[in-house]
């Protein structure tokens, strides 16, 4: 997710799912972009994970060309806290899914995020479109702390990576950043909903 994850959620879906994700106010890194998708899709989920779309796996010799992102541990005391976090996940599960269509959901996008990290993903779509490339690849998600007071929320996670920018053809660009350390602030929506406003990608400390 360092411009963007695999380019993280790149799966963000170094997803981190991911080397390359970005845009925006994340620093230009961020989940890695992701590509074209086959005719047919399926969503895998298992108890307490969230599994972005997969795509039709590569016929290239290059790696699998489906993104995934997972939730691990997330610290959050309340309600509020918990119901940021999961917000933050979603965007992540919205931006790498992007990434690997080269497509915005915009109508997803919206109910995930704002400002920024909307346009991020918008941008980064444009130049992954662009250079004919697309992102694969997995991200394991912790939410390491999360404090929602009123209508704003600070949030920091850290992602194992596994994402990668890839050509037309289906071979990676560069190795996946193994970990990425993410700060994010969040505003609430209309009272009622949350959503990602600003998201940066920062180091990459392993996730404990």
């Amino acid at each position: 997710m360092g411009r963007r994850v695999g380019a993280v959620f790149g799966v963000v879906l170094g997803l981190a799912l991911l080397a390359g994700c970005g845009g925006g106010d994340d620093d230009s890194g961020g989940l890695p972009t992701l590509g074209p998708s086959g005719p047919s899709e399926s969503v895998s989920t298992t108890p307490g994970e969230t599994s972005a779309p997969a795509s039709t796996a590569s016929s290239t010799g290059g790696p699998p060309d489906t993104i995934g992102v997972h939730q691990r541990k997330v610290v959050a005391v309340s309600a509020s806290d918990k119901a940021a976090a999961d917000a933050f996940i979603a965007y992540i599960t919205v931006r790498l899914t992007a990434y690997n269509k080269v497509k915005v959901d915009l109508d997803a996008l919206a109910k995930t995020s704002t400002g920024a990290a909307l346009n991020a993903v918008r941008s980064d779509v444009a130049g992954l479109r662009s250079r004919g490339q697309h992102t694969v690849g997995e991200v394991w998600v912790d939410v390491t702390k999360v404090t929602a007071r009123g209508s704003a929320a600070t949030l920091t996670s850290c992602m194992v990576n596994t994402t990668v920018d890839v050509d037309a053809k289906g071979k990676p660009l560069s190795a996946p950043k193994p970990f990425y350390n993410i700060t994010s602030t969040l505003e609430l929506a209309g009272g009622k909903v949350w959503l990602v406003k600003t998201i940066k990608f920062g180091g990459d400390n392993p996730c404990r």
